[in-house]
């Protein structure tokens, strides 16, 4: 794997990828045109006579990914390596768990791994332009966190 030169990241290096099988083969959403991240911490108010301060509820973080791309229908020659809108659809429809990475591609860059459900979806679109989806996954539990080898 290539070493990263340069230390900021670029928006199009971080990749989704799901299982789509369940077979250990991870396929990157390449119609996504934009992906995040993000986590809340549970924090508690303590109250007493001396004052309130906020403390972690010492529940884990909750993080959730979103998601959005154009909306395609691949050949079936081509489905194995893609991931369409209508799959994460699938995906939301049915509750199906789905094994997930987050990641970039250089060695020593972060990776995220978890199973999550699709808990949103929606398509919009106009008459001059691209169909797009957005969706939301969000982990069963806090995502593994690894380097890229």
């Amino acid at each position: 794997m290539a070493e990263r030169t340069v230390s900021t990241v670029r928006g199009i290096e971080t990749t989704l990828a799901v299982d789509k099988e369940d077979d250990g083969t991870f396929v990157i959403i390449k119609c996504a045109t934009e992906i995040n991240m993000s986590a809340d911490r549970e924090m508690l108010d303590a109250n007493c006579y001396g004052g309130t301060e906020q403390v972690p509820s010492g529940n884990d973080p909750k993080y959730s990914f979103t998601i959005s791309g154009i909306t395609k229908e691949y050949p079936s020659d081509e489905d194995g390596a893609n991931v369409s809108g209508n799959e994460i659809e699938d995906w939301f429809l049915s509750g199906e768990l789905k094994k997930f990475k987050h990641a970039r591609p250089f060695s020593g860059d972060r990776v995220r791994s978890f199973s999550g459900f699709v808990t949103a979806f929606g398509e919009a679109g106009v008459v001059n332009g691209l169909q797009t989806y957005n969706a939301t996954v969000t982990p069963q539990k806090v995502p593994v966190i690894t380097a890229q080898a």
